[in-house]
C-alpha cells in the first residue's frame, strides 16, 4: 500500500512538473508570439501610413504652387483691368501668365509622383482590407489623373493667353479677359481636387490609425486571455505537484 501511494505520488509530481515547465514555456512562447504579431503590424500599418503620407505630402506641394500660380494670375487679371498704361501693363502681364507655366509645371510633375506613391498605397491597402478589423481605404487615382488633366488644360490656356498678351498681337480685351477668365477658373477647380484629395488621405490616415489601434487590442486581448488561461492551469499543475510530494513522503 505504501508503495501503491508513492508510486502515485511520483506519478502526480512529475505530472505536476511536466505541466508546470509546460505552461512556463507557453507564457514565454505567448509573449514571444504577442511581440512578433505587434512588429508586423507596426510594419505593414506603417508602410500604408507612409504611402498615404507621401501621396498627400505630393499632392499639398502642388495645390501651394498652384495657389502660388492663382495669385499671379489674379494680379495680371486685375492689371489688365486698368485703363492707364496698357501697352507696359499688358506686357507685364504677359511675363506673369508666362510664369504660371513653371508651377503648374511643377505641380503636374508633383502628381505624376503622387500617382505612382497611390498605385503603391492602394497595394497595401488591399492587403490590409483583407484583416477583419481594418476598414477598407483606397487612394482615388481617378482624381489624380483628373487634376492632372486640369493642368494640361491650364497650360494650354496660359499660353494662349500669352499669345493675346504679346505685342504683335491685334487689340482684343474681350477675348483676354474671358480666356484668363477660363484660366482662372482651371486653376481653381486643379487647387480644388488637390484640397479634396488632401482630406481625403488625412481621412485614409486616421481609419488607418484606428484599424492599427483595434489590431494591436485584439493583439494584446488574446495574449492577457491566454496568460490568465496559462496561469490557472499553471496553479492547477503547482498543485498537482504539491499534492504529488506528499503522498510520496508518507
Amino acid at each position: 500500500m505504501r508503495v501503491a501511494r508513492r508510486l502515485t505520488g511520483c506519478l502526480f509530481g512529475a505530472t505536476g512538473a511536466t505541466g508546470l515547465v509546460l505552461c512556463v514555456a507557453g507564457l514565454v512562447g505567448c509573449w514571444v508570439a504577442y511581440s512578433e504579431v505587434v512588429r508586423r503590424a507596426d510594419r505593414l500599418f506603417g508602410r500604408a501610413d507612409g504611402a498615404l503620407a507621401e501621396v498627400g505630402g505630393n499632392l499639398g506641394q502642388a495645390a501651394d504652387r498652384l495657389r502660388g500660380a492663382q495669385a499671379e494670375l489674379e494680379a495680371a487679371r486685375h492689371r489688365e483691368s486698368e485703363p492707364a498704361g496698357r501697352s507696359a501693363r499688358r506686357a507685364l502681364s504677359r511675363k506673369t501668365v508666362e510664369a504660371v507655366g513653371l508651377p503648374a509645371t511643377e505641380a503636374r510633375d508633383l502628381l505624376v509622383k503622387a500617382t505612382d506613391a497611390a498605385l503603391v498605397a492602394n497595394g497595401l491597402l488591399d492587403a490590409l482590407a483583407e484583416l477583419p478589423l481594418v476598414e477598407r481605404v483606397s487612394v482615388d487615382t481617378d482624381r489624380l489623373k483628373q487634376t492632372s488633366a486640369q493642368l494640361a488644360e491650364l497650360s494650354e490656356r496660359s499660353a494662349k493667353l500669352a499669345a493675346l498678351l504679346a505685342p504683335a498681337a491685334p487689340g482684343a480685351d474681350a477675348e483676354i479677359d474671358s480666356e484668363s477668365s477660363r484660366a482662372t477658373e482651371t486653376l481653381g477647380r486643379s487647387i480644388a481636387l488637390a484640397d479634396a484629395g488632401v482630406e481625403g488621405l488625412e481621412l485614409g490616415r486616421q481609419r488607418i490609425a484606428n484599424g492599427h489601434a483595434r489590431a494591436v487590442g485584439w493583439a494584446t486581448g488574446v495574449a492577457i486571455i491566454a496568460t490568465v488561461l496559462l496561469l490557472w492551469i499553471a496553479a492547477g499543475q503547482v498543485s498537482l505537484l504539491i499534492h504529488g510530494r506528499i503522498l510520496a513522503r508518507r
